[in-house]
């Protein structure tokens, strides 16, 4: 597996390609993934921006492993139709944009017209009338069926986000298994990050990866701290009970969430997210990849490298809903 980091490039918050790729190359990164913004917005990639990105991150011995599309407001799934209507065109472009930066992989998260109380009233059964699972699944295959053709065309895979409070119904493994079940494509699958499945008590981790072999298509993965005192005074409604931090500044091991993203047959990225309070910016990329890198094998020097690393499932036992 190799090591990644999130970031975005060429905007006016942000750092420019060279200085992200410099940066990158000096801290044994072996590829990025960069947001669909800045110089990888698609509008700019597909009007003749792809080779600057590429021959620059090939310059520093790095790859492009994957493009970050979609928000809270740049999902497909919204309340509103008429921007879905746009979103929708816009990942389209994404699909495309990917297809031309030769990254094989986008990470997505679904949106949500209901944000993420598509469940309805706490403690009411399912099927009560607050309850709009079904219909957020019927949505969901409505809007991504045409995302995941295109895909299928450019020879793209889209990993769903499994984050839940920006408003995502991919984000648990019984809606996990709802998606991927409403279509079935070798190009639909997840991506990987632990740390929401440890405050939302989807714990063991491990198991809840092992129940999707294959299915694995990327891992932007974050560690998370919870606090039993605060937890105790805020109880679940609270904000402070629970932390996003870097790889090895939290209780998840990462040892065993490796290997089990392994024995699912997973062997492509592993890639830093930081939302740490304690050590925020590039110093907690730095922190989270010299973790990580201790769970790795010994990897091939950069220049012994020919061609990015083959990604996503390869056990005999496919994933099955």
């Amino acid at each position: 597996m190799d090591l990644s980091f999130s970031t975005s490039a060429g905007t006016e918050q942000s750092w420019t390609l060279e200085e992200m790729a410099d940066w990158a190359a000096a801290h044994e990164f072996d590829c990025v993934r960069l947001a669909a913004s800045g110089d990888a917005d698609p509008e700019r990639v597909l009007t003749g921006g792809a080779d600057r990105i590429k021959d620059t991150l090939a310059s520093r011995g790095l790859y492009l492993a994957a493009l970050q599309a979609g928000s809270s407001t740049g999902a497909p799934l919204q309340e509103d139709s008429a921007l879905m209507d746009r979103n929708e065109k816009r990942m389209l472009r994404i699909i495309d944009a990917a297809a031309a930066l030769g990254a094989p992989v986008i990470v997505t998260n679904t949106g949500s017209p209901y944000r993420w109380h598509f469940y309805g009233m706490p403690s009411s059964p399912p099927g009560n009338p607050t309850d709009h699972v079904n219909e957020v699944v019927a949505l969901f295959k409505e809007r991504f069926t045409p995302l995941v053709r295109r895909a299928e065309e450019k020879g793209v895979k889209i990993a769903l986000d499994t984050a839940v409070r920006m408003g995502n119904i991919a984000c648990v493994p019984e809606m996990w298994e709802r998606c991927l079940g409403a279509i079935r494509s070798d190009h639909l699958g997840l991506s990987c990050d632990p740390s929401h499945l440890l405050w939302l008590h989807v714990t063991p981790v491990e198991d809840a990866i092992r129940l999707f072999p294959g299915k694995w298509y990327y891992a932007d993965v974050k560690d998370c701290e919870i606090s039993p005192q605060m937890l105790f005074r805020q109880g679940i409604i609270g904000n402070w009970w629970w932390q996003y931090r870097v790889p090895g500044r939290g209780q998840l091991n990462w040892g065993t969430i490796i290997g089990a993203l392994s024995e699912c047959g997973y062997d492509y990225v592993i890639c830093v997210e930081n939302e740490d309070r304690g050590v925020p910016g590039l110093d907690g990329f730095d922190i989270g990849r010299r973790h990580l890198a201790q769970f790795l094998p010994t990897k091939r020097k950069k220049w012994e490298r020919r061609h990015p690393p083959e990604y996503g499932g390869g056990l005999t036992t496919p994933w099955r809903p």
